[in-house]
């Protein structure tokens, strides 16, 4: 029910009209009245009604200056006014402001009621027009998603201009505005303990909602989904606040955690603050290498500087040369190429301290780390002779400190990428069968990415990123176009009524189906069948 104010210094005709209108009837609450113009503004501006009626000719405040005020600050608010004929130039200016419409007097109920109608109707098409856009948006924030993570790629990579981060931040309405920033990793569920594609997680789902529940409420955060596991989230802030924002959105996240800390496993890493856009790639390096240290530690939560500096001075109890093939097994089953140095770096660093510059140890390390990596490559069915060097044995035996640690870098590269085209052709199995099943289940007007994913035992994010990477679209483009490409055959084929196509092709809403439908071919279903395109 839409609400309605009425203004009208003529006390018999506001009581009239205030008590004798069915003003209910006509969709209508009647939510006060006021004298004049000065008097009705504060009321107004706490009521903020639907449709204002006022009378031009009032003491203190006329109706056209009233409406003025009320068509600046509360520009949806539909006015009529209310004139007699002697009135009728007036009523022009009023109209020529923006006055949706004008009752002259006497005023009867049969014009009131038509002058309602009229309103109730131009209020109804503005809200289905903004419950569709709000809907299309909604359906297009996978897409959004998608654009956001680029524009976060290009930032850290380094390769925008600041007039380039300006022009794309505000195309995707990300605010960048700080004087400072800091950057924020935060990866969950990342160590499966599989080499296969992340699986369906409700925990994860949820985890994941009420993360973008909170960030969204927090104009001071900007999060993007970076990739399958991992949210990258800019903190803004100036010099005083900071600090205190990211201090903020740590402890945050740390409660959100802690919920899903029997299901889930969480990592955090922060890249420290920075002021220029040009800084946000070695903040990016910095988080990153802060954040490798759950391969060390893959009980830990929040990484720092002083967990690399314990790594490195290996302050643990067990000070000797020996090498934790469980840390080399976990990081082969979950990290990307990009990570191995840091990896290295770290394992180096605190199990081996200076052993390898004994020719003896460098031989010894290399060949763990050659056992770890055939363990690897066979539990992911990979015959190790056919993959890594056929001259590897011999490296190993002729191995020294200048020559170990590429030559282990060299069999992890190789090992992670056999894993991910293993995950990859998974992935593609995965990503067809996710395909068949939106095809044979367009109609489903409760068909969802989650509902989908779940059908093939993937997380949501994954499916998505996949439909990216893999289609160059988006699910809810690709689930859009199997429902728009049904709608024009059973329009061509049929006389169906197009709320019975619209139910055919998963739309409940035959307005919602119309309107997408004209948004994608240009024209309305009724004006598509007249003109038998595609014929």
């Amino acid at each position: 029910m839409y609400s309605v104010f009425l203004v009208e210094d003529e006390i018999v005709i506001r009581d009239g009209l205030k008590a004798t209108f069915p003003w209910e009837q006509y969709g209508f609450a009647y939510v006060g009245d006021a004298a004049d113009g000065e008097m009705a503004l504060p009321l107004i501006r706490q009521t903020k009604p639907d449709v204002l009626i006022t009378d031009i000719r009032m003491p203190f405040m006329d109706g056209i200056d009233l409406s003025k005020i009320i068509k600046k600050e509360l520009p949806n608010t539909r006015i009529i006014i209310i004139s007699g004929f002697d009135d009728f130039s007036y009523a022009q200016e009023a109209i020529s402001i923006g006055v949706d419409n004008y009752l002259l007097k006497p005023i009867t109920k049969d014009k009131l009621a038509e002058v309602m109608k009229d309103a109730k109707d131009k209020l109804d098409k503005e809200n289905e027009k903004d419950n569709y856009l709000e809907q299309f948006k909604a359906e297009s924030q996978e897409y959004e998603q998608f654009a956001r993570v680029r524009f976060f790629n290009q930032l850290v990579g380094g390769t925008m201009s600041v007039s380039d981060v300006y022009e794309r931040s505000e195309e995707l309405g990300l605010s960048l505005d700080a004087t400072f920033y800091d950057l924020v990793l935060l990866a969950f569920n990342p160590i499966t303990g599989n080499s296969s594609a992340p699986v369906y997680s409700k925990f994860t789902a949820r985890l994941s909602e009420q993360l973008m529940q909170y960030l969204k409420c927090c104009p001071e955060y900007i999060v993007f989904h970076w990739n399958v596991d991992t949210y990258a989230i800019i903190v803004k802030g100036d010099e005083s606040t900071i600090e205190t924002n990211t201090r903020t959105l740590i402890e945050n996240i740390e409660r959100r955690c802690m919920v899903f800390e029997d299901e889930l496993n969480w990592y955090l890493a922060c890249g420290g603050k920075i002021s220029r856009f040009s800084e946000f790639p070695k903040a990016c390096q910095q988080a990153n290498k802060r954040l490798s240290c759950r391969y060390m530690n893959p009980s830990g939560h929040i990484f720092t500087d002083e967990d690399l500096k314990a790594i490195a001075e290996n302050t643990g109890e067990n000070n000797s040369a020996t090498i934790d093939q469980r840390l080399v097994s976990l990081f082969l089953e979950n990290a990307e190429e990009s990570e191995i140095e840091n990896f290295l770096n770290n394992i180096v660093n605190s199990q081996t301290k200076n052993g390898l510059k004994s020719m003896l140890f460098c031989k010894y390390f290399a060949m763990t780390m050659y056992m770890c990596v055939c363990d690897f490559l066979k539990k992911i069915n990979f015959e190790p002779d056919t993959v890594l060097s056929a001259n590897i044995r011999n490296q190993i035996e002729n191995v020294d400190c200048n020559t170990v640690l590429p030559m282990v870098s060299e069999m992890f590269a190789t090992a992670i990428s056999k894993r991910k085209n293993e995950v990859g052709k998974q992935s593609r199995s995965q990503l067809s069968a996710a395909m068949k099943y939106v095809d044979d289940h367009y109609s489903d007007s409760n068909l969802s990415l989650n509902q989908v994913a779940k059908e093939v035992d993937i997380s949501p994010s994954y499916l998505s990123a996949m439909f990216s990477r893999e289609n160059k679209t988006t699910f809810v483009e690709y689930m859009t176009a199997k429902r728009m490409e049904a709608a024009k055959a059973l329009l061509r084929n049929t006389n169906d009524k197009t709320q019975d196509i619209a139910d055919k092709v998963g739309y409940k809403d035959s307005h919602y189906f119309s309107y997408i439908f004209k948004k994608t071919y240009g024209l309305s279903p009724k004006e598509f069948r007249a003109k038998g395109q595609g014929t």
